[in-house]
């Protein structure tokens, strides 16, 4: 009787542990949301989970479900993505630092993020470096930045993509005619030296915000001032608190999406093809869309009563041309090697 009583008992424990357990992570986002989350993953699958920064109200939300999507079914479901809105898995910095250490996240941030892992990429950030959107391939395919990515590597993230999201611009209360103007406007900026150099190139002082904390900050007076592209001035409602947009056109603006290099490294080869390829295709699809998107919602914003302005940007300009002297970490000539890169991409060499 007690040796049918424990197998019994080992019966009913083996059917709790196989209820229980079990399975990749395809839990929907905070919300409900998860485009790009597909069907229930099989187990062999990897879950990446995307901290993206923008709202579900950016267009970007939308496309980027479509990556996941594409990705999953040119990897036979390999890979599954899901995604996770206004930074809810955490600030950037983390998210960058956990997919350092090895998770299966995916941080949207900026090489200015990445530049504490290899300086170097700071100094693709600089202010009015890249002229036009189509220089950020030449730049991708470029050997000074390849160069970048394996040292990047070596610190334990792989970069997936740069894709272009439209012209910076800088936003305000009032209206700005020159350079002068800016001066004592806080500006919000992530919190890295590039971004706090590019607000002291517009004229301000830089104050140092999270995305998700940016709306309470300039309603409440902390910021007066903000920057980024106009889907974004307008998704997370900045327009409500401030006024005017000044085309700075201080940054031809895109998204480093990068993941943890030890989770690319056990992909198959077929499933790194197709995040590869799917990457490229997407790359490609962020430029010819992001251009219209901005335009659409530019008028967006003065429909809402925002004035937009055109202003000679010879100062700013001139003010950039100091910002590699605040970099003394960078690889000396580095600057050099990408302005000669874009240069030849223009047809001037």
């Amino acid at each position: 009787m007690k040796k049918l009583i424990a197998g019994m008992l080992a019966a009913i424990m083996a059917f709790s542990l196989a209820a229980c357990g079990g399975g990749t992570d395809s839990n929907a986002n905070p919300g409900g949301e998860n485009p790009g989350g597909g069907q229930s993953a099989a187990a062999e699958a990897t879950t990446l989970k995307f901290n993206l920064v923008k709202s579900n109200t950016d267009p970007q939300y939308e496309w980027y479900g479509r990556f996941f999507d594409d990705l999953e079914a040119a990897s036979n479901g390999e890979i599954v993505g899901e995604i996770y809105t206004t930074e809810s898995l955490g600030p950037t910095a983390d998210v960058i630092e956990q997919a350092a250490l090895g998770e299966r996240v995916v941080a949207d941030c900026d090489l200015a993020w990445l530049a504490n892992y290899v300086p170097d990429m700071a100094a693709i950030m600089s202010p009015y470096l890249i002229q036009k959107p189509e220089e950020i391939m030449a730049i991708w395919n470029s050997e000074v930045f390849q160069d970048m990515c394996t040292e990047l590597e070596a610190q334990g993230l792989h970069l997936i993509a740069l894709n272009y999201e439209g012209t910076r611009n800088l936003l305000t209360k009032k209206d700005i005619t020159s350079r002068a103007d800016v001066n004592g406007l806080k500006i919000r900026c992530a919190s890295t030296t590039m971004w706090n150099a590019v607000a002291e190139m517009l004229g301000g002082n830089p104050t140092n915000i999270a995305m998700s904390e940016t709306y309470q900050a300039l309603s409440q007076g902390v910021a007066d001032a903000a920057e980024g592209v106009y889907s974004v001035m307008y998704s997370n409602k900045w327009n409500e608190v401030l006024s005017h947009v000044i085309e700075t056109e201080h940054l031809v603006g895109y998204t480093a999406i990068v993941m943890s290099s030890e989770v690319y490294s056990t992909l198959s080869d077929a499933a790194k093809a197709a995040m590869d390829e799917t990457a490229q295709k997407y790359m490609q699809e962020f430029l010819e869309l992001s251009g219209g998107v901005q335009d659409e919602y530019k008028q967006k914003l003065i429909d809402a009563g925002v004035q937009v302005s055109s202003i000679d940007k010879t100062e700013f300009i001139e003010a950039a041309k100091s910002i590699p002297d605040k970099f003394p970490d960078w690889t000396p000539g580095v600057y050099d090697e990408l302005t000669a890169v874009l240069e030849e991409a223009r047809g001037n060499k």
